[in-house]
């Protein structure tokens, strides 16, 4: 009996100090960007979800309906990263624009910490060539959360 309980005990104390699963199903967050952006969004690795951007003038509007895609990562730091692609992305005038995004979750509380990276494309594939906005840096207002 003492030699069971002390090989469950072993067990436990394993499985207790394993590393938390890498993939990531679910990023959510809102807040104000760097650039005073408004922002909200729920992304899932089915790639279900949505983005809604606002300039802080209101004259770049930007609603994403489904994402491309959902990759989950972790930064060189260990902080859960998730980078997000979307095509089916409109202005309320019915523009097209294409987005790439990541965020990062730097813990709690997120304002000042977490860290969102946006660039967006009158073309696919988005790349720095392309980007006509872009707005990178700490979320001043609001969290991310990687689940």
């Amino acid at each position: 009996m003492k030699k069971t309980l002390c090989v469950v005990a072993a067990a436990a104390i394993v499985l207790s100090a394993a590393p938390p699963a890498l993939a990531a199903d679910h990023v959510s967050g809102v807040g104000q960007t760097s650039r005073s952006a408004s922002f909200g969004f729920v992304a899932h690795s089915d790639r279900t979800g949505e983005l809604q951007y606002i300039s802080n003038s209101g004259r770049f509007h930007v609603h994403c309906v489904r994402f491309s895609s959902f990759e989950s990562s972790k930064t060189r730091r260990g902080f859960p990263r998730v980078t997000l692609t979307a095509r089916r992305c409109f202005r309320p005038n019915g523009t097209q624009r294409f987005l790439r995004a990541a965020f990062v979750d730097r813990g709690e509380p997120g304002i000042g910490w977490d860290i969102v990276r946006m660039r967006w494309s009158r073309t696919w594939p988005v790349t720095n060539a392309n980007t006509v906005r872009r707005d990178s840096g700490r979320i001043e207002a609001g969290d991310v959360q990687i689940l």
